[in-house]
This record gives structure tokens, C-alpha cells and sequence, in this order.
């Protein structure tokens, strides 16, 4: 029931990207039980994030949403069931029946089983693979006719440690520094760490699972590329933040490849 675009072309990168919840595909099983608009679904999901994630060499890319299965939870609430798992949307009409949601766990469970055996064989060529989580956010939750939220707890890029040992804080903050003023489209970068989004499941999962051979950073991207009530892209935007991320995140991986374990 997940769709996927799996993309490993260069066995020499340690770095791979992942958009999982860049998509927008529903399961055909599930459109009877589905309550949520596509607009709704739309504005909570992270369009985009997969062009971010194709300019690597290695990338995973969801094609499915998040409110069919979320990668980014436990198991346990990978499927938005109540309003209280959606921020108080109304996902579902009804209960959904048992052969739905167990097909739904179990393409959650297979999924991993692949990430894992694509990072197995991404750490037989690597001592350490860089693993960068991608999502992006709203910034005028106050409406299409609002200004936007203050800029002082929404930066445009947010790296979350939460997941991660503090001994590899460091490096997280190498990043942060490497993009932290960097020229987008018409002004300058502003980057920060563990503002907001700490990470979720996914990142914590890797890290513990690999401990000191994967490093999986949580990265928001600010919604400042689109309307985030209309949908509308800004293209020009798009690609000047996703040229700058790559860039600097390259350089910064490309800098630390001789990093094994973290101190």
C-alpha cells in the first residue's frame, strides 16, 4: 500500500535522503473511509521535500501520504485513526476495518524492512552513513489572509539533535553553521537547532538501531517556497533552497568523512 521511489546510483556517497512524507497518494482500500480533504491532507503533508531529496545520489522518496501511513511514527500510531492523532482533523469517517488497517501496518513494517537492508548495504562501503530526514512546515497557521508567525520560533531551516547522541551534536552544528546566513533567493538564510521539531520516530529508530555507524538528522524546511493555503509553488524559491541545502550539506559531509564515531 506504500508507494515509494527508491534511487541508489552512487555507491561512493555516504548520504542518503529521505521525503517521507512528500506524498499524496491515498490507497485505493482506504478512499471509502477517508473524511479529509485532499486541500486538508495537502496542507499538512510536505510537498516538495522530494525534489530537495532527488538532488542525492541516494534517495528514498514517499509517494504515498502521511495520512494513509505515517514512517514517522511508532507503529502503533503510524495510522491516524481519531482527531487527536491528526491535530484535531477529522481523517476518518468511520472505524476502519481491520483488514484495512492491518494491510496498512504491514506495508509500514516492510518499508523498514527495505530501509534497513539499503542502509545494511550502504554501511558495507561506509563506516558511517549520513542519513537526512526531510520534512517542511507551516509558518501562518492564522489563516491565508494572516501575516506570518513570528520568526523568532520559525527560522527557515530547523536541524533536530534530539534523536541523536549529544556526542554528535557537534557536527549537527557544523551544518548549522555551514547554512546559517547563506544567500536564498532574496535574502539570507536563517538556520537553528531543536526549535520546534526535535525529530521523530524515523531518526530515532536509525540512531538507536546503528548506534555510531548512522546518523540520522531531522531537517524542516519553512514552507517560505509555496503557499502553504493555496498549494501555489514558487519555483524560483524552491530551487535556490534546495541548490544552497545541497550544496552546504555535501560540503559539510564531504569535510567529516573522516569521522568514524562520535566523541
Amino acid at each position: 500500500m506504500i508507494r515509494s521511489k527508491f534511487h541508489f546510483s552512487d555507491s561512493a556517497s555516504p548520504v542518503l535522503a529521505l521525503a517521507i512524507h512528500n506524498g499524496h497518494r491515498l490507497p485505493e482500500a482506504l478512499l471509502p473511509y477517508t473524511q479529509i480533504s485532499a486541500e486538508d491532507r495537502f496542507r499538512e503533508e510536505d510537498p516538495h521535500t522530494g525534489s530537495i531529496a532527488n538532488r542525492y545520489a541516494n534517495h528514498i522518496i514517499l509517494e504515498t501520504s502521511r495520512f494513509a501511513v505515517d514512517l514517522n511514527r511508532s507503529p502503533e500510531k503510524a495510522v491516524y485513526q481519531n482527531p487527536e492523532d491528526a491535530w484535531g482533523l477529522v481523517v476518518r469517517n468511520g472505524v476502519l476495518p481491520h483488514s484495512v488497517l492491518s494491510g496498512l501496518l504491514y506495508s509500514y513494517q516492510n518499508w523498514y524492512t527495505t530501509l534497513r537492508y539499503q542502509l545494511e548495504r550502504m554501511l558495507e562501503r561506509h563506516p558511517v552513513v549520513i542519513v537526512l530526514d526531510l520534512h517542511s512546515y507551516n509558518h501562518r497557521r492564522g489563516g491565508p489572509d494572516a501575516p506570518p508567525d513570528p520568526q523568532e520560533k520559525n527560522p527557515d531551516i530547523i536541524l533536530g539533535r534530539s534523536n541523536l547522541p549529544e556526542g554528535y551534536y557537534h557536527f549537527i552544528e557544523d551544518l548549522r553553521q555551514r547554512l546559517d546566513g547563506q544567500s536564498f533567493a532574496w535574502g539570507s538564510l536563517d538556520v537553528r537547532c531543536d526549535v520546534k521539531f526535535p525529530g521523530g520516530h524515523l531518526p530515532r529508530f536509525l540512531n538507536d538501531r546503528y548506534p555510531g555507524k548512522v546518523i540520522c538528522v531531522a531537517v524542516e524546511f519553512k514552507k517560505i517556497f509555496m503557499d502553504e493555503h493555496s498549494g501555489v509553488l514558487n519555483p524560483v524559491r524552491l530551487d535556490s533552497l534546495r541548490q544552497t541545502f545541497h550544496q552546504h550539506s555535501q560540503a559539510w559531509v564531504n569535510y567529516n568523512l573522516h569521522i568514524k564515531t562520535a566523541r
